[in-house]
């Protein structure tokens, strides 16, 4: 039974680990969601802003269900960030082997690459609907400022969240593995499944967001930073749906531009958006290939597990 909970070195493998980190993440969003709609549903129906008898909601309860997907949003990227840095903390694991070192020296490095990869990526996809007219602009006409404003700073969380847990704490989790085709693989494919149940999903939309985790895992194991797979998710989101007002991932939010696709195709994704589509499937082929390049003399070793010393026993100091 020992060796079924534990390795070598005594320390709880990384499935069970991997197993518990899933379980908390789902029993933890799903209860803030569920918790955080009921409580706000007894307060509007105690202060008679909702009749469940007559069906009637006032403008405050009309204005709280309009700004409640971002909110649940911005919820749900709390609990992911501060689940992933508990489980950090709980296996006394050091901070600069979370992927979040030296910010000022990798961020410049990395951070703003992704930012601008990421930009460029989901701008040429756009650009390329339009002049296939797979994508139509009806206005330039921003929704609401404090609409947008909230939609930006859900995504940003989202791109440090889903980062930060997805490869920051699971892949750092399987290096007790000592394979890195499973460090890469296995996050990558529970990324894909915390979308699984989004508006329009696809095979295709899973398989491209299977691979772009597999580059974002790239990335991290080459460089030891998640700068990188942060900006990039970030631009690649924000452009995606707030500037240029495509769904993004199934999602439909408020934009500063109103598009809409003539008909759901290969090429923009249909209701997941480009997401759903063979352009971005190319596009991550070659983010991978550019990213082969640019590590090509990386030094980096992301193995073995930073709890193993070089003499295999168990290391567990802190640097707090």
């Amino acid at each position: 039974m020992r060796k079924v909970l534990k390795n070598r070195y005594g320390l709880v493998r990384s499935g069970w680990i991997v197993f518990i980190c899933m379980a908390l993440f789902y029993a933890l969003t799903g209860m803030a969601s569920m918790l955080s709609v009921e409580i706000l549903r007894k307060i509007l129906i105690a202060t008679g802003d909702i009749n469940d008898t007559t069906g009637y909601m006032s403008s405050l309860a009309l204005a709280i269900d309009d700004a409640l997907p971002v909110a649940l949003q911005i919820l749900m990227e709390i609990v992911i960030i501060l689940l992933s840095i508990s489980v950090w903390k709980i296996m006394r694991y050091q901070w600069r082997d979370l992927g979040l070192r030296d910010f000022s020296k990798s961020f410049k490095k990395d951070g703003i690459t992704g930012l601008l990869l990421g930009f460029g990526a989901c701008t040429m996809i756009f650009l390329i609907l339009i002049f296939t007219d797979n994508v139509r602009i009806d206005s330039v006409r921003p929704d609401s400022y404090s609409s947008l404003f909230w939609w930006i700073v859900a995504l940003l969380l989202v791109g440090f969240g889903e980062e930060l847990f997805c490869r920051g704490l699971l892949m750092s989790v399987l290096r007790r593995s000592n394979n890195i085709y499973l460090i890469m693989a296995l996050p990558s494919v529970i990324f894909a499944g915390i979308h699984l149940f989004n508006p329009g999903v696809t095979a295709i939309s899973i398989v491209n967001i299977i691979l772009i985790g597999i580059v974002f895992s790239y990335s991290y194991y080459k460089s030891g930073n998640l700068w990188m797979c942060i900006g990039y998710h970030i631009t690649w989101n924000i452009f995606q749906s707030v500037i240029y007002g495509m769904p993004v991932s199934g999602l439909n939010i408020s934009s500063i531009m109103t598009s809409h696709y003539p008909a759901a195709n290969l090429l923009n994704g249909g209701d997941f958006g480009i997401e759903g589509g063979i352009l971005t499937t190319c596009v991550n082929v070659l983010l991978f290939l550019y990213l082969l390049y640019r590590y090509r003399t990386s030094t980096y070793e992301f193995l073995p597990d930073p709890h193993i010393n070089f003499q295999g026993t168990s290391d567990t100091r802190k640097d707090y």
